[in-house]
């Protein structure tokens, strides 16, 4: 977060979030990639709360599947707000937050670092 808030490569962004938001969004070939990436990430995000639920670290009642999508949906929005110059601390604590929900642990804090 703070790379993408301050310095040299504030406020790009990311390709593909750009390339969500962007005209390009409506070529077929490129909806495909963005599709194929977004099922790549929210899989990587499933198969690591997968991971935190076999070891009980992961809040009762959560299902990974949905989490792993609100996951992905919250580093798509990261890379958006920072692009339009959105704050690295405001950042940091809106994803603590949507950490600290999911967790079993006392603070999720160490998990957002």
């Amino acid at each position: 977060m703070e790379a993408r808030c301050a310095g040299e490569h504030a406020r790009w962004g990311c390709l593909v979030v750009n390339a969500h938001a962007g005209a390009e969004n409506g070529d077929p070939e490129v909806r495909d990639l963005l599709d194929q990436h977004h099922q790549e990430l929210r899989g990587a995000m499933h198969a690591a709360l997968v991971t935190a639920e076999e070891h009980g670290q992961l809040a009762a009642g959560t299902d990974p599947r949905a989490a792993a999508e609100l996951l992905a949906l919250l580093a798509y929005g990261v890379n958006l707000r920072s692009r339009s110059g959105a704050d690295a601390g405001a950042l940091h604590a809106t994803v603590t937050a949507a950490l600290q929900s999911l967790s079993s642990l006392a603070s999720a804090e160490d998990l957002a670092q």
